[in-house]
């Protein structure tokens, strides 16, 4: 294999032998994975289908805290820091754009842990989930405002739908305007703990925001209508711990990610909480990640280290690639048209396209 190093002014060529095309695919990753950590980045703006775009070390060691969220152009991610003379050990929040460069930079006063993010998109802003609270930051560099009430605790779910928000904490679930600050909803809801460890807390705000999927026992999803403040029905099904939802655009099927049990995708009705025929056998979806694109029409799912990307309508696979930099997990974000980014458990930020 010919390998060339060096800065674009002076290359340098050399011949390199390997066994097989794996054990030199294996070794590129490696000394690219060496040069990231070193500080450079990889930046591609002729990647075809599947190849990476970008690529940045975010590094700050694993915490089980993985952010990511892209708005307009840019990408939000959590780069966790170590106590220092600025401050005590926190998450950092990222603005990462298309050139790999850090745009804006912001660290909480105290120990904080931002669990996820999600864009609004026409106003330039994020939500984002600390162990504090629900915080909205704008794109435009200003400190993150926070929208809940403080808690020691994480939030268990964070959803946006329609000009609406809604979140868990505190044994209460809130849904808001972020515009006007109102609350339109307010309702107590105890989360059921599933082998005496893990609390069971899911929701997710229809298209128009009308109602909240929320899965607060296992084996059992209520919808609760937000301006009649009561649960207008429910679904039992043989599943264990949801611990990620999301419905389809049109709001007929409505998307379950299951830990413990059977650790399947689950696509169920809403009207009725049956399975969606032919759906295809998400089993064992151990350390994985899903997200449908912003039309609702594409399905991405990340699963022990591939992104494979379905037409929603049919389920027929349109495209896979490997995740680079990764050793257990990662989460996904559509972050443009055609484009998903990922942060890795092993400290690295790309955008793939699709």
């Amino acid at each position: 294999m010919e390998v060339i190093s060096g800065s674009p002014a002076k290359l340098k060529s050399q011949l390199k032998d390997f066994p097989n095309p794996d054990e030199a695919l294996k070794w590129a990753i490696q000394q690219e994975w060496s040069r990231l950590k070193k500080g450079f980045v990889l930046v591609n703006p002729d990647a075809g289908a599947g190849q990476p775009s970008m690529h940045r070390y975010i590094g700050g060691g694993y915490t089980g805290a993985l952010m990511i969220a892209g708005c307009n152009g840019k990408v939000s991610t959590n780069q966790h820091q170590d106590e220092d003379a600025l401050g005590a050990a926190t998450d950092v929040l990222l603005l990462v754009g298309e050139g790999a460069d850090i745009s804006q930079r912001w660290r909480p006063s105290k120990t904080d842990l931002a669990w996820s993010a999600i864009p609004i998109i026409d106003k330039g802003q994020l939500l984002i989930q600390f162990d504090s609270g629900i915080y909205l930051w704008s794109t435009d560099g200003a400190p993150p405002q926070r929208i809940s009430e403080a808690t020691a605790m994480a939030p268990s779910f964070l959803t946006t739908s329609n000009g609406h928000v809604s979140w868990h904490s505190g044994e209460q679930i809130t849904v808001m305007r972020p515009t006007d600050g109102k609350r339109t909803l307010h309702l107590p809801r105890k989360a059921a703990m599933v082998g005496g460890h893990s609390p069971q807390m899911m929701g997710a705000l229809s298209p128009d925001a009308a109602t909240l999927a929320c899965c607060a026992n296992p084996g059992e999803i209520e919808y609760i209508d937000v301006a009649l403040a009561k649960t207008v029905r429910q679904h039992q099904g043989d599943f264990e711990m949801i611990t990620k939802m999301a419905w389809s655009v049109d709001g007929r099927w409505l998307l379950a990610l299951e830990q413990y049990g059977k650790w399947r995708l689950l696509c169920l009705d809403t009207a009725t909480g049956e399975s969606r025929p032919g759906w295809p056998e998400f089993a064992d979806m151990t350390r994985t990640d899903f997200a449908l694109d912003n039309d609702g029409k594409r399905l991405a799912v990340m699963r022990r280290g591939k992104i494979a990307v379905y037409d929603f309508a049919g389920m027929k696979e349109i495209r896979r690639f490997p995740v680079d930099h990764v050793v257990r997990t990662a989460k996904i974000a559509w972050t443009g048209e055609n484009a998903i980014s990922v942060r890795t458990d092993y400290g690295c930020l790309s955008t793939y396209v699709v």
